[in-house]
């Protein structure tokens, strides 16, 4: 049976929120079992794995270890004078429900990402007031992405001078305000995103391109255990892209822009909020331009960046919320929200001085 794209997107976010309104272990667990008997039965071209969940196994087991040794000392691990640490039972009855609730998430989110194409998707996009432009700009990004990847797995998207610059400047040197060549990396990557388009006018989808071919690329290998290391590339990007643009709330397009693309690709860990969190970012930038027009100082562009940052973590805040995640949750995340604001903070000094390279100051 053919379902309509429309419905299959209201079923993301129907189905997939719902889960989070109702606590019921019984209906919680045949829906569970619904979904993950349609995810293993669905017939699809596309690879079919269960790498999603890999991707957020470290979150799932934070949200079940986090209910666990919430409640009653029912399990007594370790004793310090009268400090205990104990296992809740109930505790673990609800970590495996909560951690369930957003396994059935992300698996209803596969589901309609596997047997919807990305043409479809956007098509279903326009009855929610997806423009036709804007459709037809994610689904060339996504050719133009799909073509990148092929070409990067046959040896062919780098030439050794290329190889020479992503190693001459790091995002950690960036802290330091040693921005390097990163300008020049975000305006040839800008480039290159607009020579591949069609319009060569259209700076929503030359930003969202960028800040697709940006995620895609290491920009600190060796350091894989520093999130938010791509913000000193990304952000530069949205401010670049908004400065450019004549169009209302820019920023917030560029960024439900490359939300989708980033959902279809399955680049997004938290499934159709992932969607959201990049529209959040751009949607903070507008409105911090709206209110301060004209400055582009690098106090008030460090500014941006922090609190960019923090908005980096919006999906898991807002996943640990609806789960009524205990206080605890947030401060074992703070050292993710230090790194996510630390690198937002040192996006100022690219973001400088690729206004200044490039003369956009007003």
């Amino acid at each position: 049976m053919n379902i309509p794209s429309p419905y299959k997107i209201l079923y993301i976010f129907i189905g997939g929120c719902s889960v989070f309104i109702f606590n019921n272990h019984l209906f919680l667990s045949f829906f569970f079992l619904f979904n993950l008997t349609l995810f293993l039965l669905v017939k699809t071209e596309k690879k079919k794995s269960f790498k999603f969940l890999e991707k957020v196994k470290w979150f799932l087991l934070l949200i079940f270890l986090m209910s666990a040794f919430t409640g009653e000392n029912d399990f007594p691990i370790l004793q310090i004078k009268k400090f205990t640490i104990a296992v809740s039972y109930d505790g673990i009855i609800d970590g495996i429900f909560k951690a369930g609730k957003v396994a059935t998430m992300l698996i209803i989110t596969q589901i309609v990402r596997l047997t919807t194409k990305d043409s479809e998707f956007t098509h279903g996009l326009k009855s929610f007031g997806l423009g036709n432009s804007t459709s037809e700009s994610i689904n060339e990004i996504i050719e133009i992405v799909l073509g990148e990847k092929n070409n990067k797995k046959k040896g062919q998207g780098k030439n050794q001078k290329e190889k020479e610059n992503n190693k001459s400047t790091s995002a950690f040197d960036a802290l330091k305000g040693k921005v390097g060549n990163l300008p020049d990396k975000i305006r040839a990557k800008n480039e290159s995103a607009r020579a591949k388009l069609k319009s060569s006018n259209n700076s929503i989808a030359e930003s969202a391109l960028t800040i697709t071919l940006i995620r895609m690329v290491k920009i600190a290998p060796g350091l894989p255990l520093a999130p938010g290391h791509k913000n000193i590339l990304i952000f530069p990007v949205f401010i670049y892209g908004i400065k450019k643009s004549t169009q209302k709330f820019s920023g917030l397009k560029i960024g439900l822009t490359s939300g989708v693309i980033h959902f279809l690709l399955g680049f997004g860990k938290y499934g159709p909020f992932s969607i959201f969190q990049f529209a959040i970012i751009g949607l903070f930038f507008d409105l911090f331009f709206s209110i301060f027009p004209n400055k582009n100082g690098l106090v008030h562009l460090f500014i941006m960046g922090i609190f960019a940052g923090v908005l980096r973590f919006s999906t898991e805040f807002l996943l640990a919320w609806a789960l009524g995640l205990p206080k605890p949750f947030y401060f074992l995340y703070l050292p993710y929200i230090i790194s996510q604001t630390a690198f937002g903070g040192g996006s100022a000094f690219v973001s400088k001085k690729l206004l200044e390279k490039t003369k956009i100051n007003e």
